[in-house]
């Protein structure tokens, strides 16, 4: 395909040549042919940066399934060579897919989008281990790694994949940045109102189900806990011994979840006095809208715990 669109282009160029047009004409008719940079990503996020920043100059494309989490899901020999083949592959760093550390990829074509936050990375301060989903057993260790959810984080990540998309076609900056502009305006917008939920939320004692929420908690100074729940599994007879343990110190009212809780899991925190709502950290692609529809609904469950 790409050899077919080159014989196209040089074809254009010959037949703009010959019909007299200028230099300008002919890059008009490169620009117009030119194939969109294939931008493999390691979570979701990255890949609405990349559409957000690249718009038509990019296919983005994040192939985790949906019911895994891409943050411990590994590929397959024919999915890790088709990130080889990319064009960029853009990583989160802090350790997030670890599968990246044990397949050969080009490292000309590696950005971690992360780097530069290497001072305002979260250490994790002990390792967990535990099983859930298809990915199975997998730890908790190392750097939190879900930058993300805080919306400054976010538009730094968002900064280095505009920078390598100029890198690799520095003749449409003008536009990259522009895009990247409206961008950080809408995670400027999503800051602030998780802001001033954070601050109507106050000290209020709030329990998280997964320890996936260090850098929310930190950017907005929640007075957070958390245990290890998932939605799709109820909790065993020491998980809820564990959690009433905790709630003796930390008397929360609200558990946020990182999906839509069993039913019965709900009932049975209803009856501790314990509501749930969803907070959805969004590392892979949601079935419904995207990055930003997803966060502004998680500023609204953040909202309704200060109630």
């Amino acid at each position: 395909m790409r050899i077919a669109r080159l014989l196209t282009a040089i074809f254009s160029i010959a037949l703009a040549s010959c019909g007299g047009s200028g230099p300008g004409e002919v890059t008009r008719v490169v620009e117009e042919i030119a194939e969109p940079l294939v931008v493999y990503t390691v979570n979701y996020p990255l890949a609405y940066f990349a559409e957000q920043i690249g718009g038509d100059l990019v296919e983005a494309v994040f192939p985790a399934p949906a019911d895994e989490d891409p943050a411990f899901w590994s590929p397959d020999a024919e999915t890790i060579a088709a990130y080889q083949g990319a064009d960029l592959i853009l990583l989160n760093g802090a350790g997030y897919a670890k599968w990246v550390e044990r397949a050969t990829l080009p490292a000309t074509r590696l950005v971690d989008t992360s780097a530069t936050l290497a001072a305002q990375l979260l250490p994790l301060e002990e390792k967990v281990t535990h099983s859930h989903g298809p990915e199975g057993a997998h730890e908790h260790g190392g750097w939190a790694f879900t930058t993300w959810l805080d919306p400054t984080l976010a538009a730094q990540q968002a900064q280095a994949v505009a920078a390598a998309l100029i890198e690799l076609r520095p003749e449409h900056h003008v536009a990259i940045n522009e895009r990247l502009g409206a961008l950080e305006v809408d995670l400027g917008a999503l800051d602030s109102r998780l802001g001033a939920a954070a601050e109507a939320v106050g000290d209020t004692p709030l329990v998280f189900s997964h320890p996936v929420y260090q850098y929310l908690v930190r950017r907005y100074g929640l007075n957070g806990a958390e245990v290890h729940w998932e939605p799709d599994e109820a909790p065993d007879g020491h998980a809820w011994d564990h959690l009433e343990e905790l709630l003796e110190s930390h008397p929360a009212k609200w558990m946020l979840w990182e999906g839509e809780p069993l039913e019965e899991t709900v009932a049975g925190l209803a009856e501790i006095g314990v509501d749930s709502v969803v907070f959805d950290p969004c590392g892979n692609r949601p079935e419904d809208g995207d990055y930003l529809a997803v966060m502004t609904a998680n500023a609204a469950a953040l909202e309704a715990t200060a109630r």
